[in-house]
């Protein structure tokens, strides 16, 4: 059985914005509006300065996706390791969660099909780092029931004593579109054609 990783490094978070070059103007209230390029219902939180919507119960940023840096092609019975890791600098933290999700990301938000968590602790850091000198790891087993659009992948963190924020409203979370490779589902044939002739 083979052990497939794909790392996620969380780096800087965006904003719901019109277009990649200028950032959309915050409302000046908290309320529900309209994102001008989905037509999606989201809500805008004055106090935290951003933009949400609903998924899985729950209400996460908007601009937490991004494009894929490469794909892992996992098949049932295969084992995708997904690892975060970022730089920290503060006070000791015990029993943070590191949440895990494999799914679909639409208009709607995430459809949340495998959810992984753990519990790791952060030691005091009083340098700020480098490089990211925190990391954390939970390993899937991907089912035979999974679905060839299961090719999105997010993680977020959350709790902790001291609290760095709530499940719900966490600042640290990131994902990636397109990121999986489903194979082994459905049959795959391509390059279909006639690839020689000759007589003999």
């Amino acid at each position: 059985m083979a052990l497939k990783t794909l790392d996620l490094n969380l780096g800087g978070f965006k904003l719901l914005q019109e277009d990649s070059g200028q950032q959309m103007e915050d409302p000046a209230v908290s309320g529900w509006y309209i994102d001008p390029r989905t037509g999606q219902r989201v809500f805008y939180d004055s106090t935290a300065g951003k933009f949400f919507t609903l998924a899985g119960g729950v209400y996460i940023p908007l601009g937490y996706m991004n494009p894929a840096p490469k794909q892992v092609a996992v098949a049932p019975g295969d084992r995708l390791m997904i690892t975060l890791s970022f730089k920290y600098t503060g006070p000791a933290i015990t029993g943070v969660t590191g949440y895990y999700s494999i799914g679909v990301n639409g208009i709607f938000g995430f459809n949340e099909q495998m959810v992984g968590r753990t519990t790791f602790s952060i030691p005091q850091v009083t340098t700020p780092p480098s490089s990211p000198n925190i990391t954390n790891s939970y390993t899937f087993t991907i089912p035979t029931s999974i679905g060839t659009d299961w090719d999105d992948i997010y993680v977020k963190i959350f709790g902790g004593s001291p609290s760095i924020g709530g499940e719900a409203t966490t600042s640290f979370l990131f994902g990636y579109e397109n990121a999986l490779t489903i194979a082994g589902v459905n049959p795959s044939i391509t390059e279909f054609k006639i690839s020689d002739f000759a007589k003999v």
